[in-house]
């Protein structure tokens, strides 16, 4: 029966990029992965806040936002129990070890797919107008950026989980080439989608990874060959076609409403205000949580993040590289991080979640047999 809310969790990720509204995404959610992880979770209902042990401090500095931006808009509190139950989801299937690595691997072929329909518009276009167009999908990857930053997040996965072992047994060379073509691949997504934000979060994974597998010299050289080849093809102007996109302006416009108009200590909530008359959000994850949350929900936020990244670094996690692209490409995009279920649940929060969950296994393995004996003794 593992098998039925595995494939519900495959259909729900790759929904994103099938040409149907987000709430019928929502609707897979809800009735293919949230009921079902609710009535596993209280199923045992003296042990079910045992799952949260695989990392207290970031649950307790989670909920203290949720609870925080709710206290300022009871939306907040609906995206976070949804986010909860997005992790109780995770870890009812991890109970069965490889089965979300199995739902991960099938939604990254399909962004391996997606990718190379990217490619073929774009070389199309090309041909017939001799100018890069900015390739747009289907569905809520209709948003170029949303797209590249799943695509480069499911071969990101591809890499650290498959790619990789298997490239390791053979020759130094073989494997050094198979990482230029993986990271020229994912740079090759960011021109066809014109997604410099992704281009972020790809550069995150990669230092993280030099760093933690050690591979500092023989990677650098790597990079910096490739964006060699990046600026010698012209690819990069590609890239700088759209300027800046007003981002500075952006920001400046909501730090100037924080200040002005709101609290600098408590923010401004999601009061639907467009900046500069037309952006309904900071264009920041990061400066999103400030101007939702003001000081103090930033500092929540920087706590909880903190928090997560130390505990999963220590731990060598490889879900923590695949959560890096996400986490790095909402820099400079996405208004906050509780929202309802959208893409970036793929390529934050369910690589967040997995990372905590890889992290605290010992934790996790503890409540596993909890629930056994507690359903053995009813």
């Amino acid at each position: 029966m593992r098998a039925v809310p595995t494939a519900v969790l495959v259909c729900f990720m790759v929904s994103f990029f099938l040409p149907i509204s987000s709430k019928a995404s929502n609707n897979i959610f809800y009735a293919g992965v949230a009921v079902p992880a609710l009535i596993w979770w209280f199923r045992n209902p003296r042990s079910c806040f045992s799952v949260f042990r695989v990392s207290v401090p970031f649950f307790v500095f989670f909920a203290l936002l949720s609870f925080f931006l709710g206290w300022k808009d009871l939306s907040f509190l609906e995206s976070s129990s949804y986010l909860l139950l997005m992790f109780i989801a995770c870890a009812m299937l991890e109970q069965h070890r490889r089965a979300i690595v199995g739902a991960f691997l099938i939604f990254a072929i399909v962004c391996f797919a997606m990718l190379f329909v990217g490619i073929i518009e774009w070389i199309k276009v090309m041909r017939v107008a001799d100018v890069a167009p900015r390739i747009i999908l289907w569905g809520q990857s209709e948003n170029p950026i949303f797209a590249a930053l799943m695509i480069i997040c499911g071969m990101t996965f591809l890499w650290v989980f498959h790619v990789e072992d298997y490239l390791a047994r053979r020759a130094d060379w073989v494997k050094w080439f198979g990482f230029c073509a993986f990271v020229s691949l994912c740079i090759t997504c960011a021109v066809v989608f014109q997604a410099r934000s992704a281009l972020i979060g790809l550069f995150l994974f990669l230092a993280a990874y030099v760093i933690q597998r050690d591979y500092l010299k023989p990677a650098l050289i790597a990079v910096a060959l490739l964006l060699l080849g990046l600026l010698v093809s012209g690819a990069g102007d590609v890239l700088l076609e759209r300027g800046v996109s007003f981002r500075p302006a952006i920001w400046e416009a909501a730090i100037r409403r924080i200040l002005e108009d709101c609290s600098i200590v408590t923010g401004c909530g999601r009061d639907r205000h467009k900046l500069l008359g037309a952006f309904e959000h900071p264009h920041s994850a990061y400066l999103s949580v400030l101007y939702q949350g003001g000081g103090i929900g930033f500092a929540l936020f920087a706590a909880m993040g903190t928090t997560f990244l130390v505990s999963t670094w220590r731990a060598r996690s490889r879900w923590l590289l695949v959560a890096l692209v996400g986490w790095g490409g909402v820099v400079t995009t996405t208004g906050g991080v509780f929202v309802q279920p959208r893409p970036l649940w793929v390529y934050v929060w369910i690589p967040t979640f997995m990372a905590l969950l890889e992290t605290g296994r010992p934790a996790l393995e503890a409540y596993y047999l909890v629930r056994s004996r507690v359903s053995s003794s009813d």
